[in-house]
């Protein structure tokens, strides 16, 4: 598929149909307008939320309202995503985004109100109204806010500055995507135009001395920006801190955790379990070191392939078939479901000019899962197919067991379905193999995902845990600073045998998730409940399928700890990521034998 197609050129069999969103931006237009009205209808419902007739009929409007609402914003985003030249739907986006923010400013008697209701109140008022006994959940989770909800002035005055209190977030994003500046260098007498994406590539070169080089360069924009970038990224953890305080948590790491009912133990067994099995990062060091034949193992060979990528194409159509192959194991409902959405006309497949780059799944209640891809037939497709499909038919699954309140699956568990199916992709193809080579080629990428989204991602966790404990007990954030508790995290993470040269120490200097605090550990509690729930299926487990397809439909109606044990996964202490270590050491050994 040519990568300069228009949209128009696209077969439509290859494109989302967005009626099941809107028939037409009319009937946007048309609900756009509905939602400007009716948000004076929630506004009267101010100063009379602990009244269980006025709660029940505030829900039922409420409820409808953010319906609308969410189908509004989801539609204008993604025509935008279809062509991003398009300024109707950029306008449209635009427009959207700002109704929004003016109902989050207006609305925040809602949070106020809610919150202040005691376990009493709320036992009262469900007495008063059986009716809403289906509340319950979602009223305790504004209850359990009480003593971090400010007054109703402070709360406006909050919400009214969200966008710039986001902006340390923008002002990253300005350089590091738009004003950043890479010196060209020379290789074998030609010039390298550098790039993030040039710079990926160059990676997996097979020529040591150019990944050096670009290593070496790609860095250099950083470090000479380095106390721009520090004071940036400062600004950040200081508002972290601040907000903190006064919203009365006792830390930003408890802050962060709250909302998702998590004790902090469920991250630092984590970081504790990551470094105490560092030695399997160790022995995966010395493998490469000796599969590349190099005395000393830098950054800039860790991204290198030790097995050529699989030379083949995967069509579309070869894609389907071949991740339906590889979820066989969650049983014919599963499967059936996979066949209707395939068949649904809810996946937009192609690259297309203007369109956005990268893929997800998206959606809202009233509609049902989409996913947005840029398919081009390698493997890493295939995997990306597998992957966002988890996250479509996770949404599908809880829009259909549960209301509208309880439907969003929590961050925390939502890329759990997602690496799920990765997991089962990932074994199937080990075992599909067609030669010894190819095989080698699955293991090793099966271990770089768990390298990368485990370890690494573990790594930038304790790495913010460090950074804004070190700034709650008044030290200052200065580039120096900051750059130690960094480069300290790469010396206990990065395993011996590995090299770890002056340009890596900067490396925070260029992760954007680090302006999104305490982000990053959910990549790994979600790979490791999605190994040990992917493992429980694998083996025929008694119960594992029934387990794991009741996960996918329990949204958020109770505690997303309690959620992952009733699908049999305990995160509340270490064993299920031990699951993924003992997966890292059974890949290794099987690696090694061949």
């Amino acid at each position: 598929m040519s990568k300069n197609k228009t949209r128009d050129e696209i077969e439509d069999k290859y494109k989302w149909d967005l009626s099941v969103l809107y028939e037409s931006d009319e009937c946007w237009e048309g609900d756009y307008k509905k939602l400007e009205t009716q948000l004076s209808q929630l506004l009267e419902f101010k100063g009379f939320l602990s009244e269980s007739r006025k709660l029940d009929q505030f829900m039922r409007t409420y409820i409808d309202f953010s319906i609308v609402k969410e189908n509004l914003y989801v539609y204008a985003n993604v025509r935008f995503f279809e062509d991003t030249g398009n300024t109707t739907y950029e306008e449209m986006k635009g427009r959207i985004e700002l109704l929004v923010s003016k109902i989050s400013s207006e609305t925040v008697f809602i949070k106020k109100e809610l919150s202040s209701l005691s376990e009493e109140d709320i036992e009262k008022i469900i007495n008063e109204n059986s009716q809403l006994s289906g509340y319950r959940f979602f009223l305790d989770g504004y209850a359990r806010y009480r003593p971090h909800i400010l007054s109703e002035e402070s709360e406006k005055v909050l919400a009214e500055l969200g966008i710039a209190l986001g902006k340390p977030d923008d002002i990253f994003s300005a350089f590091n995507d738009n004003n950043i500046s890479f010196e060209l260098f020379e290789h074998n007498g030609k010039e390298v135009h550098l790039s993030h994406a040039k710079y990926a590539q160059i990676l997996e070169s097979p020529d040591r001395e150019l990944r050096q080089k670009a290593f070496e360069y790609y860095y250099k924009p950083f470090l000479q920006n380095i106390d721009v970038l520090a004071n940036t990224y400062a600004t950040t953890v200081l508002t972290n801190i601040k907000l903190t305080k006064i919203r009365h948590y006792k830390s930003m790491l408890e802050s962060a955790l709250f909302p998702d009912y998590l004790p902090t133990t469920v991250f630092t067994n984590l970081v504790e379990v990551a470094k105490e099995n560092i030695d399997v990062i160790s022995d995966f060091n010395s493998l490469k070191r000796e599969a590349l034949g190099v005395k000393e193992l830098h950054f800039y060979d860790n991204y290198i392939p030790l097995v050529p990528d699989v030379d083949k194409e995967y069509s579309y159509e070869e894609t389907i078939d071949l991740v339906r192959t590889a979820l066989q194991p969650l049983g014919s409902e599963y499967i059936e479901k996979y066949d209707a959405t395939v068949n649904a006309r809810v996946i937009d497949v192609f690259e297309s000019v203007g369109k956005r780059s990268g893929a997800f799944s998206w959606g809202s209640y009233a509609s049902r899962g989409l996913v947005f891809l840029n398919h081009t037939g390698k493997f890493s497709d295939v995997s990306t197919f597998a992957h966002e499909f988890g996250h479509c038919l996770h949404r599908d699954y809880s829009i259909q067991n549960q209301p509208f309140i309880y439907y969003q699956n929590p961050i925390f568990l939502a890329e759990i379905a997602s690496t799920f199916n990765e997991a089962l992709l990932f074994d199937h193809m080990s075992k599909i193999a067609d030669s010894l080579e190819e095989k080698k080629f699955f293991l090793y990428h099966n271990m770089k995902r768990i390298e990368a989204t485990f370890f690494r991602q573990t790594m930038f966790a304790s790495f913010e845990k460090e950074i804004h404990v070190m700034a709650e007990s008044g030290q200052v954030l200065i580039a120096k600073s900051i750059t130690d508790i960094y480069r300290k995290n790469l010396e206990a993470y990065l395993g011996e045998g590995m090299v770890i040269d002056e340009q890596l120490h900067c490396e925070w200097a260029r992760i954007p998730h680090f302006y999104n605090a305490f982000y990053v550990y959910k990549y790994a509690t979600s790979l490791s409940a999605a190994i040990a729930l992917a493992e429980r299926v694998s083996s025929f487990e008694e119960g594992a399928v029934e387990d794991y397809l009741k996960f996918l439909g329990a949204g958020s109606h109770k505690e997303p700890l309690e959620i992952l044990k009733d699908a049999g996964v305990d995160l509340t202490g270490k064993k299920v990521y031990e699951v993924t270590i003992n997966k890292f050491r059974k890949l290794l050994e099987e690696y090694k034998s061949l």
